[in-house]
């Protein structure tokens, strides 16, 4: 009987407080926006925040899996995978070399990511098809040719949906991917994008075919007839594969790893044959493979960038939430206040308190519960908002699989209930604990702003802080990410672009080919200068890094020992605009048949020949199996990345037909004027070249932005939430003024019957106004120094207590507010003072 009685009663409160809300469709609906904004910005971002950094794989299992921290050679991983006793399975994977890899379907050559996978990888993984079948270790067992069928290939559920529409008759299909023809035998799941949650591959192949799909350019893949495999090298483990396997049930993470450093450890010997001299031996001794989870796929991000992004996709969102909940909780102290008489008429007449709070909490419910419906909403449109921006402005195939899944609802569900608590217990209690005799005697009016509004104040206060809280901490990155584009690198970025090509197919360039596409790019209409490169100076800081070392000379520790190598071909110095300080430039005499020579940056001469001239001395680049000591001829100031860490590139520029085959290559073109002509040439040029070319023409300045992407993406996530809070905030300011100027009527008249002015009335207002505003100034300021120095990492050029930023934002926030304080301020002096005596 009591559980009857009980939702009875339930069923009476949800029904009187729909009624109620209805009824105040103004109140209603200012409410259900404010948190629909709050919920819907929190679970848009988790969503997102979810698929990139924390949700497991959909896989068998996950927790079982474990990844290896650093490449090892294929041989090494198939000398472990046959011998441990800690994995019940394990895969290796790569990427395409090149990306995209030219994919010929039909007649028309077409782009596509790719990745090579060991025989086992989907029955570690524990997938089934969506259509067909999957890789097994048959298709992986001939070095170029696969298996028993043939080169295979599996196809993602993306790829199958967007370039075959679903059809089934994709089954047995041959295309051509980088001229080796293959044939389609399977669709991935379509919960499955891969075992790294940003890159969900087009199509998947074999391992085996790495050396005729995509060999490497790598010269130790070369020197010694590996022919640019990857699956033969062994040497070092600088280009293996990433490997990732599944713990035997019962095995730990750190007794696995024990054991495979025992097995690394004679592969190690094995690879000298076990002639091993003591300096070896303790090298080899130092070497370490390290097991990591992987349940929730390969990570992308390195620890601070994963901190920045929980920061910034947290956290911001986090204080929107608390704006809203603080707008809504003024909204319900101002209804509150509405219905004194009626609370305390309920009151005499026998109502008990808790029945009361009970029906201002079911209140709060329904709001709770519309806001996180229609949060879901702009959640789903939100979610689209931030994986269009990302998919358009990374420059490498990315892809979220972002969802309203279990999770993500379970998300909104939570924080719509902490949402209801925020907002809904104050106000509820303050309204159930009204006092009888005063609000009955002043029948619900009060000349000085009603009872306890002050609660209401402090809430505004607090809005505004936490608004500038965001806007500076946004500020800052904005900030940041003016300097990175107007940064100086060390050479001029205006009018130089560059054109991105892979070569035929995927197979390396020789040297003919180098030749043929610089004769192809000479006397370009509308181009001050062109050159070929491999590298160009802002691609050194991610490109390859080599140990160097000077015979005689005492060795340099730690990471001043490594270089940036870059290969550039002639006339790339001058095209480019770095200037040269000594000796001369790299020129077409350094041919792959010419003594070895390099340039040098002005630190590393610094650094390896410390009060010397460089030029005419040599330097030893330790490459196993490809070492070389080539002569310097020439000094180059330095360059500096484009990046919040300022780093100096420790470049060595040397000739790139030294150092043949190539895998791409780009074309610099620095143009007089409009690029449009000069780059319209190239391409056709290209076209009439090999129509299978695949060429990435971007601008200097573009390739920058690709760089900075991270800084783009967190100043934009700030910015928008920034103004979102800002917005909201003021909204609440407003509602507050207003209301205290209706409640303030009779005194308002009162004042200027006896003789006060509209304009002292609209200061009177405005000083208050202003005065709540001042309070959350202060209180944000200081938060904003405590917490702007969590980002500090990220920050280029500008200072987590820049007085500019602070004050452009201080000045902003204060127009704002004094905007949202005027208009309860002239609504003040436009009271009548005869019509306010009247209703007194």
């Amino acid at each position: 009987m009591f559980s009857l009685h009980w939702f009875d009663t339930v069923l009476k409160d949800i029904r009187f407080s729909s009624r109620t809300l209805r009824r105040s469709s103004t109140f209603t609906a200012m409410a259900l926006l404010s948190l629909a904004l709050g919920i819907g910005a929190n679970t848009a971002l988790f969503s997102v925040m979810d698929a990139m950094l924390f949700r497991m794989l959909p896989v068998n299992d996950p927790q079982q899996l474990v990844r290896l921290r650093s490449s090892i050679s294929f041989p090494a991983f198939q000398k472990i995978n046959a011998h441990n006793r800690v994995f019940s399975a394990a895969f290796a994977y790569t990427y395409m070399l090149v990306l995209p890899a030219s994919v010929r379907i039909d007649k028309e050559p077409e782009h596509a990511s790719g990745v090579f996978v060991s025989g086992d990888y989907y029955s570690v993984l524990g997938m089934a098809a969506a259509a067909g079948r999957l890789l097994t270790p048959d298709d992986d067992r001939i070095p170029g040719s696969g298996g028993s069928q043939g080169p295979v290939a599996v196809i993602s559920y993306p790829y199958w949906e967007r370039r075959f529409g679903l059809n089934p008759s994709v089954l047995g299909k041959s295309i051509t991917v980088n001229s080796l023809p293959v044939t389609i035998v399977g669709v991935a799941p379509p919960q499955f994008s891969g075992i790294d949650q940003t890159i969900t591959p087009d199509i998947t192949l074999p391992i085996m075919l790495q050396p005729r799909v995509s060999p490497s350019a790598s010269t130790e893949l070369w020197v010694h007839g590996d022919q640019g495999s990857m699956i033969s090298y062994d040497l070092t483990d600088q280009y293996g594969p990433a490997v990732v396997a599944r713990l035997k049930p019962g095995v730990t993470l750190a007794q696995a790893q024990a054991e495979l450093n025992v097995l690394y450890q004679q592969i190690l010997v094995g690879r000298t044959g076990g002639q091993i001299d003591e300096q070896k031996r303790r090298e080899n001794l130092e070497k370490r493979l390290e097991l990591a989870p992987a349940g929730n796929g390969y990570e992308t991000w390195d620890a601070p960038t994963r901190t920045l992004l929980i920061i910034i996709m947290a956290a911001v969102p986090a204080v929107v939430l608390l704006i809203a909940c603080a707008n809504v909780a003024n909204l319900l102290l101002a209804r509150a206040a509405a219905r004194e008489k009626e609370v305390a008429v309920r009151l005499a007449i026998g109502a008990g308190r808790g029945r009361l709070m009970s029906h201002f909490l079911t209140e709060s419910l329904l709001l709770g519960l519309g806001g996180a419906a229609l949060g879901l909403l702009f959640a789903i449109w939100g979610r689209s908002l931030i994986l269009n921006w990302l998919t358009t402005n990374i420059s490498f195939p990315f892809h979220i699989a972002a969802r309203t899944d279990a999770r993500v609802l379970v998300f909104a569900a939570s924080i719509s209930l902490l949402a209801v608590l925020l907002f809904g217990l104050v106000p509820a209690w303050r309204a159930a604990n009204a006092e009888l005799a005063p609000v009955l005697k002043e029948g619900g009016r009060g000349v000085s702003g009603g009872r306890g509004w002050e609660a209401g104040k402090a809430l505004v206060a607090a809005q505004v802080a936490l608004s500038l809280l965001l806007l500076i901490s946004a500020g800052l990155l904005l900030r940041t990410l003016s300097n990175l584009r107007l940064f100086d690198p060390g050479f001029p970025r205006e009018n130089l672009y560059s054109v991105w090509t892979s070569f035929q197919g995927g197979r390396p360039a020789n040297a003919t080919m180098v030749k043929d596409i610089t004769k192809l790019i000479e006397n370009l209409p509308g181009a001050r200068a062109t050159a070929f490169t491999f590298n160009y100076p802002l691609d050194g800081f991610s490109g390859s890094r080599f140990k160097i070392s000077v015979d005689g000379r005492q060795p340099i520790g730690g990471d001043n020992a490594y270089v940036n190598r870059l290969l550039v071909g002639p006339g790339v110095i001058e095209t480019v605009g770095v200037q040269l300080q000594s000796g001369r430039s790299i020129s077409e005499r350094d041919t792959e048949n010419a003594p070895k020579v390099c340039l040098i940056s002005a630190t590393v001469g610094r650094l390896f020949f410390p009060g010397e001239d460089p030029i005419g001395k040599r330097f030893k680049f330790e490459r196993t199996g490809a070492e070389s000591t080539p002569v310097i001829i020439g000094v180059l100031n330095d360059v500096k990345s484009p990046d919040s860490k300022d780093r100096i590139l420790h470049a060595v520029y040397c000739p790139v037909m030294q150092d043949l085959p190539l895998g791409d290559g780009t074309v610099l073109v620095r143009t007089a004027g409009d690029p449009t002509v000069a780059l319209n040439e190239v391409r056709r040029r290209f076209q009439d070249y090999d129509r299978n070319l695949f060429l990435d023409v971007k601008s200097m300045e573009a390739r920058v932005d690709d760089g900075i992407v991270l800084q783009r993406f967190t100043a934009a996530v700030a910015s928008a939430f920034g103004i979102l809070a800002l917005l909201l905030a003021s909204a609440g300011l407003y509602g507050v003024m207003a209301y205290s100027v209706s409640r303030r009527t009779n005194e308002i008249g009162i004042r200027m019957a006896l003789g006060a002015a509209r304009g002292n009335v609209v200061g009177m207002v405005l000083r208050e106004t202003m005065i709540l505003v001042g309070i959350g100034m202060a209180a944000g300021l200081a938060a904003a120094l405590a917490a702007t120095r969590l980002v500090a990492t990220a920050l280029f050029g500008v200072k987590p207590t820049d007085p500019i930023t602070i004050g452009v934002v201080v000045g902003m926030v204060a127009a704002v507010a004094l905007l949202a304080g005027y208009a309860p301020a002239r609504r003040a002096a436009g009271v009548d003072p005869m019509i306010a005596l009247r209703h007194e």
